[in-house]
């Protein structure tokens, strides 16, 4: 019977709780408040629970109009803090990656685990008679292939790794240049007299900005192509070690019976396997999905709208 997964309400009251501890609400304190709960779960309930939050509402200082110096001051340190609620928005984003990582090398103990569950049973078949050389021999090459396609599986995620990479190198390129389309509104401001001139180094500006997005724009597209020409690869490797298995079950229906224990004994270890590898994509497909939704936001933030003079983004 399968396990009832853990509802929104009961995350919401363990994120209410750590809320009145002083404590910041975290996928792990959350999975330790509960004492269970699927990391992938509690991400998603934990999400919805923080849209429901109302943000925290700031005093807007009301001073003289007399004052405009002060009046300045104050709008720099609210825009102070708007840049403090971003940073904190993806340090928290970046808490929660991390989470989900470690998340992933719990998964990759429990293959190990696995593994070695069946490296056992395998010592158990050893013991059976001479008669059976020949299962034996096919199981071998069964585990063969499963070391070649796990090789395969350690490659995929080092390119994706290297994908990630380059990812951050195009994002750290694109906040330079954000910097310093930012710094040229500045210098506009400050020097009106010479405003004519600072537009047009802004447009020169914007126009290489719009060339290297565009750049960053079709580099993302081609690590697309290639994640899907890596998923497609995958696809062909399980479609042929189904094949295997099929083949391998064929072979072992003609051994005699004293080794079907055995055999159902290794067909529970495979199906073990099968499940911690595919927890492990959903896992790579969610850090995947954080990865497009960081991207998303920071797409957004930069297509607002102008703010009113002596607001910075």
């Amino acid at each position: 019977m399968a396990r009832t997964g853990i509802t929104y309400e009961q995350v919401a009251t363990a994120a209410d709780a750590l809320v009145g501890q002083g404590e910041k609400p975290s996928i792990q304190r959350i999975r330790e408040h509960l004492g269970t709960g699927s990391p992938n779960t509690i991400h998603r309930h934990l999400k919805a629970w923080r849209a429901t939050q109302a943000p925290a509402e700031r005093r807007a200082a009301r001073l003289p109009d007399e004052l405009t110096a002060a009046l300045a001051e104050e709008l720099e340190r609210q825009a102070a803090a708007a840049r403090a609620d971003a940073e904190a928005e993806a340090l928290e984003a970046q808490h929660t990656a991390d989470e989900l990582a470690a998340t992933g090398e719990q998964l990759e103990e429990q293959v190990e685990e696995l593994s070695a569950q069946v490296e056992a049973l395998e010592s158990e078949r050893d013991r059976v008679t001479g008669e059976r050389d020949e299962a034996r021999s096919a199981l071998a090459e069964f585990r063969e292939r499963v070391r070649e396609l796990e090789a395969q599986r350690d490659d995929a995620r080092q390119q994706l790794a290297e994908a990630r990479n380059r990812v951050t190198t195009l994002e750290e390129q694109r906040d330079e240049e954000r910097t310093a389309r930012i710094d040229a509104q500045r210098e506009a401001k400050q020097a009106d007299e010479k405003r004519i001139e600072a537009e047009r180094a802004l447009a020169v500006a914007e126009t290489r900005t719009e060339a290297a997005q565009q750049q960053a724009e079709e580099r993302a597209k081609a690590l697309q192509e290639e994640r899907q020409a890596r998923q497609q690869d995958a696809q062909g490797h399980r479609q042929a070690l189904g094949e295997q298995r099929d083949e391998y079950r064929e072979r072992l229906a003609a051994v005699e019976k004293q080794l079907q224990d055995a055999q159902k004994r290794a067909q529970a270890a495979e199906q073990a396997r099968t499940k911690a590898e595919v927890r492990g994509e959903a896992l790579a497909a969610r850090l995947g999905a954080l990865e497009g939704e960081k991207a998303d936001r920071q797409r957004r933030g930069e297509e607002q709208p102008g703010l009113p003079f002596g607001e910075s983004d």
